[in-house]
């Protein structure tokens, strides 16, 4: 019983880490750095075509490493699932709570 208590609570700090990172966009934000990178390279090889540069011999694709592996990402989901649970729960006890009072 003491052990599923501290996997009850290591679970539920990891759903809340990932519920709020997810809610305040933290995936669309690296998503829009990825994006000004884009177009600061675009930018970059228009300017150097204007100049005569060779645009053959360098490099204007630049891959940032993503750090999500298999583990965040299976991780994310649970927290998903989780919050449907709770989710459904929450609106099964109001909905008794409701129905207890309109009777």
């Amino acid at each position: 019983m003491k052990y599923f208590k501290i996997i009850l609570v290591i679970l539920v700090v990891m759903f809340l880490g990932l519920f709020f990172a997810y809610q305040n966009g933290l995936g669309e934000r690296w998503n829009n750095e990825r994006k000004i990178l884009t177009e600061e390279m675009i930018k970059e090889y228009e300017e150097d075509l204007k100049k005569g540069v060779d645009v053959t011999k360098k490099e204007y694709v630049v891959v940032k490493p993503t750090y999500s592996s298999v583990y965040s990402s299976s991780i994310l989901k649970i927290s998903k699932k989780i919050e449907e649970g709770i989710n459904n729960v929450i609106k099964y006890f109001f909905r008794k709570i409701s129905d207890s009072i309109n009777e």
